[in-house]
């Protein structure tokens, strides 16, 4: 599928490179950006794709279903896949996003981190992007010391 889509890398290149990221900096939130149905995606396409997601090291997921784009040349790739099983397929990934970002948080747990005072000065992100909420209220976009307690 990645050649398909254009990309200039593999999946083994990718996988490596966020275990390489991880293993220097393990701390570190590492998020990806993932296309679900592009044209010619097959069910086995998209298990192996889901498979290699859940392997990974990753803190969350970006998810956009496939649809195209008049010009392009993806547009003119066939076999299209159904609009339901883009959703469908956009919705598992999502919930795997979604338990990625929380065994991120709760590995992160009692770590004390760098944290950007945002928004009404009740919020922070921490230097690795988890946003928490402040017991007392700080001065919007000075940096502070957190401990993660959830």
């Amino acid at each position: 599928m990645l050649r398909a889509m254009r990309r200039p890398y593999t999946a083994a290149h990718y996988v490596a490179l966020v275990n390489r990221i991880v293993e220097l900096m393990p701390h570190a939130s590492v998020g990806s950006d993932v296309i679900v149905g592009f044209p010619g995606e097959s069910d086995s396409h998209f298990q192996e794709s889901l498979e290699l997601l859940r392997r990974l090291p990753l803190s969350h997921l970006h998810v956009f279903p496939y649809s195209d784009r008049p010009g392009t040349v993806a547009s003119a790739l066939q076999p299209k896949v159904d609009g339901a099983v883009i959703r469908e397929r956009g919705r598992l990934v999502r919930d795997e996003g979604a338990e990625m970002t929380r065994r991120f948080r709760t590995a992160q747990r009692g770590s004390s981190r760098r944290a950007l005072v945002v928004d009404d000065g009740w919020s922070a992100v921490t230097d690795n992007y988890i946003k928490v909420r402040l017991e007392e209220q700080g001065e919007r976009n000075t940096w502070r010391m957190v401990t993660l307690i959830q």
